[in-house]
């Protein structure tokens, strides 16, 4: 479990309340912002999880603010797992609310996700417009990826040794999404990112730096 501090926050989704943490960096605001969002709550996935908390230090490392939340029915989030169809909402609302905090540069909200968290980020990118959007983890079995419309830089990355995320078909996701985006493919990692936490925390680190 994943424990830097962060404050409490109640982000409001249509007629459900999520739970979130904000945390902002060292400095002077406004920040930047992202939002974080976790992987598949029917196999333990929330907020906590270790690939959200390193997300988060890129963030703070970066000079952005991060928002880390649950998804419906997670922790102490209101709803109903809907296996993918309303999550895009949560999202979308967390992205709404971040933009709203006075610290934060409404302009520069960027967007993340670490597997299920990837692919509902993903879905919601086009209505959202970040500046910015990282995939880590995103799951290739489902079938053909399309790059999400919009012209914000893209970065995809995962593990060479990840049996849910295809490099290959993550390649071609990059390819079809031209010169805005980029693939990164880390060496010996799963799609757990077991001791790999640091990799990704420099990876996403140096995307965020060019936003």
């Amino acid at each position: 479990m994943d424990v830097i501090a962060g404050r409490d926050v109640a982000i409001p989704c249509g007629d459900i309340t999520l739970e979130g943490l904000l945390h902002t960096p060292d400095g002077t605001a406004p920040f930047a912002g992202i939002i974080v969002c976790h992987p598949h709550p029917q196999y333990g996935g929330d907020m906590y999880n270790s690939v959200v908390g390193a997300l988060v230090r890129a963030a703070l490392d970066s000079g952005f603010a991060a928002l880390r939340f649950n998804f419906r029915a997670v922790g102490e989030s209101e709803g109903t797992h809907t296996g993918g169809q309303a999550e895009p909402d949560d999202v979308k609302a967390a992205c709404t609310f971040l933009a709203e905090q006075p610290e934060i540069d409404s302009g520069r909200v960027a967007l993340a996700g670490y597997s299920f968290g990837a692919a509902m980020a993903l879905v919601a990118a086009p209505d959202i417009g970040p500046a910015g959007l990282a995939l880590v983890s995103l799951p290739t079995i489902a079938g053909a990826l399309s790059p999400p419309d919009g012209a914000f830089p893209l970065l995809l990355v995962s593990g060479d040794r990840d049996e849910y995320s295809d490099t290959a078909a993550l390649a071609r996701l990059a390819e079809a999404a031209g010169g805005r985006a980029r693939l990164e493919v880390i060496p010996g990692v799963d799609h757990f990112w077991a001791g790999a936490d640091d990799r990704l925390t420099e990876t996403t680190a140096a995307f965020l730096r060019t936003l």
